[in-house]
Order: C-alpha cells, then sequence, then structure tokens
C-alpha cells in the first residue's frame, strides 16, 4: 500500500497523471483479496489486481479515469461459463475502486503520515454527488492525530472510530459509515469507507548464518518480512553475504537476542552450527510470544536440545512450540530447497492451511467426472 502512495506522490509531483486501482469488495473466488491495490500510468502498470481480463478491465477503466477525471468502480465478473473463449472461470465476482490523482500534495500528505510506522489505516471515503462519485482520504493511527489529505476535511470522530475498529482487528475491508443508524456527517447514508490497513512488517530472526541462512534470507525478504541475521562469526555475520537482511548482527546469540523486541509478529529460525548454540538461542526465546519457533536438525539432535532445555527447566508445553526439525516435508535436500521447506512452513504458521497439495483435493474426482462425462458443478 505504502509504495504505491510513494509512487503516486513522486509520479503526480513530476505532473504525470496517474490512477489507482483497489479491489474493495469480493464475492466467491477471486485472484487477490480486497485492498489490493494497482497503479496505472498510460504507459505502466505497478502492481496487480489479480491479472487476465479483470485486471484488463479496470486499466482500461483507470486510463478513461486518467483522461476524464472521474472516479468510476468497476465490477469484474469472472463466473463465466466454462468454455475455450471465456474470459474469466475463476468464480467470483471483483469490485473495484476506480481513483484518477493529480494532486501531489494529497498523495505526499498520505505517505508522511505513513512513514510513522506502526499500525495505521487508510480511510478512503466513497461518496456519490449526483450522478459522480468522489473520494476523500484519511490517515488513521491506532492512537494520536489523525491526517486529512487537506487540511479541510472533516474528520468526525464516529468515522475515526469505525476506522479504527477495523484497524483493531488488522484486516483490509470495506464497511459503512453508517453509525447506530445516523450517517456521519459528509457522507451520505450507506456511502462506503475503504479502510487499508498497514502493520509493522513481522520480522524473521535467523540464528546461523552458514549455507541455509543465505537463501532463507532471501525468501524471507520476497515474503515481506524484515529479516534480521544473528551470528558470533563475524566472517559470516556481515552485509555482504546477506544483502537482502535488514539487519546482521555479528554477536554472541543469546546476548544478541536479549536485545531484540520479539514479540507476537517475530518468527525465529534456528540453522546453527550445533546443538549447544540452539539450546542458547532456546532458553532465551522459548518463553517469549513468538509467532513461530523453528530448529532445523536431525531427530537425533532434536532430542539432544529438548533433554537439555527440559534439564535447564524448560517446560513440557514450551517445547511443543519449537518446530523441530523444522520445515515442510517436499524431499528437500539443498540449501535453497530447505530455506522453501522452511518458509513453507512458516506461511502455514502465520496464515493456516493444511500444507496438503492443492490437487489432491479434486484431481481424483474431477477425472472420475470426465471420464463418467458428467458435467462439473
Amino acid at each position: 500500500m505504502k509504495q504505491i502512495y510513494e509512487e503516486v506522490a513522486r509520479r503526480t509531483a513530476a505532473g504525470e497523471p496517474v490512477a489507482t486501482v483497489t479491489i474493495i469488495r469480493t464475492r466467491g473466488s477471486t485472484p487477490r483479496e480486497v485492498g489490493t491495490k494497482m497503479l496505472v500510468t498510460p504507459t505502466a502498470l505497478i502492481g496487480t489486481v489479480g491479472g487476465g481480463c479483470g485486471e484488463g478491465e479496470a486499466r482500461k477503466a483507470a486510463l478513461d479515469s486518467i483522461a476524464d477525471g472521474a472516479v468510476r468502480i468497476v465490477k469484474a465478473d469472472l463466473t463465466e461459463e466454462i468454455s475455450y473463449d471465456s474470459r474469466g472461470v475463476c468464480g467470483g465476482i471483483m469490485e473495484m475502486l476506480v481513483e484518477p490523482w493529480r494532486d501531489a500534495v494529497a498523495a505526499r500528505r498520505i505517505v508522511e503520515a505513513l512513514e510513522v510506522g506502526g499500525r495505521v489505516a487508510v480511510a478512503t471515503v466513497v461518496q456519490r454527488a449526483g450522478d459522480q462519485l468522489t473520494t476523500r482520504h484519511l490517515v488513521v493511527p491506532a492512537t494520536g492525530e489523525v491526517t486529512a489529505e487537506t487540511n479541510d476535511n472533516r474528520t468526525d470522530p464516529r468515522l475515526v472510530a469505525r476506522v479504527r475498529a477495523v484497524l483493531a482487528e488488522g484486516k483490509t475491508r470495506t464497511v459503512s459509515v453508517d453509525v447506530d443508524g445516523e450517517s456521519v456527517p459528509g457522507a451520505e447514508p450507506g456511502a462506503d469507507v475503504v479502510v487499508e490497513v498497514q502493520v509493522p512488517a513481522p520480522e524473521l530472526v535467523i540464528c546461523g548464518a552458514g549455507h541455509i541462512a543465505v537463501p532463507l534470507a532471501a525468501v524471507g525478504k520476497l515474503l515481506g518480512f524484515r529479516v534480521v541475521v544473528i551470528d558470533d562469526r563475524a566472517e559470516y555475520a556481515n552485509a555482504g553475504r546477506f544483502p537482502e537482511a535488514d539487519e546482521v548482527i555479528a554477536d554472541d546469540f543469546r546476548e544478541a537476542l536479549k536485545r531484540q523486541d520479539l514479540g507476537p509478529d517475530s518468527y525465529a529460525v534456528l540453522v546453527t552450527r550445533g546443538h549447544s548454540y540452539d539450546v542458547d538461542c532456546l532458553l532465551e526465546i522459548v518463553d517469549r510470544p513468538l509467532a513461530y519457533i523453528g530448529m532445523i536438525g536431525s531427530k537425533r539432535r532434536v532430542w539432544a536440545v529438548y533433554k537439555l532445555l527440559h534439564h535447564f527447566g524448560v517446560t513440557v508445553e514450551q517445547l511443543r512450540r519449537i518446530h523441530a526439525p523444522i520445515g515442510i516435508d517436499i524431499g528437500a535436500e539443498t540449501p535453497a530447497e530447505i530455506a522453501i521447506a522452511v518458509a513453507a512452513e512458516i506461511i502455514k504458521a502465520r496464515n493456516g492451511g493444511s500444507a496438503a497439495s492443492l490437487s489432491d483435493a479434486v484431481r481424483d474426482r474431477y477425472a472420475a467426472l470426465i471420464e463418467r462425462g458428467a458435467e462439473l458443478g
């Protein structure tokens, strides 16, 4: 989200006409979720709302909005009957808000408010004025002052309260601004507010800077984590070896971990060179409220670490929090493959899911239906 607004501010400041496309509602199976954002210029696309015909419709509408300055809502229907010529068969419907931008000051105010960091929301109030749609934007932090894109925007406390309720949930969605049957001043009854939630990036702390840590740091960054690498060997723990990492610490494992503010958005992976280092790391973090703790190692090494930890007072329930041996079983052998297996388990811990192959649930059924000449439901 922030990157798109930064591009809007940069390009409008340079006099380039742009429009944003934001998914505001979905129904059924769609390629992207509510809040997904794309920037459109006459010559470029930045981001994606899922590709295919739906994105094509959105791009055309965005170019129209750039030309005439009108705000639009586009509905992409991906529920067509299945045929060779079908344009979209995902099975769902996406509603997308298309906004032209020409005011660099408004976009810059949004970016500056987002740069403060922390948990924050951008609220876009979508209103109808006759046959035209209009939008206005507010940046609402969890606490503190609300920032409007212009100084004269109204920030009704009921609207702010509604936005903060969504922010507390931590998930982008579109809501009504009606409060207890009473509409908020400055917005018609039933008007929409698109609440885009920005939360601090989750943190991936990699203990150990060996051959598995290198691809794991790169994958972690690709997945949107703030990546921290720790090792007590400076020849391994350095920025040259880990260019993607946000922070590389060459220090004693336990001392470095003591300085880390680890919490519910933190994920720790232990890929150290020996079980004694694993024990040191785990003694420092196993009682902290991390989202995930994983440790590489053979079953024998894991058993040795568990016994030592229990000897040092770690409870059985705390031991159960440790994912060891680490990773999803995909037959990984190379460092890169192992990094993917570890990343897959982290995604599972973060988002849920069974980690089963998606095709297992449908391929035999569909093959049998085809064999019988049946119509797919």
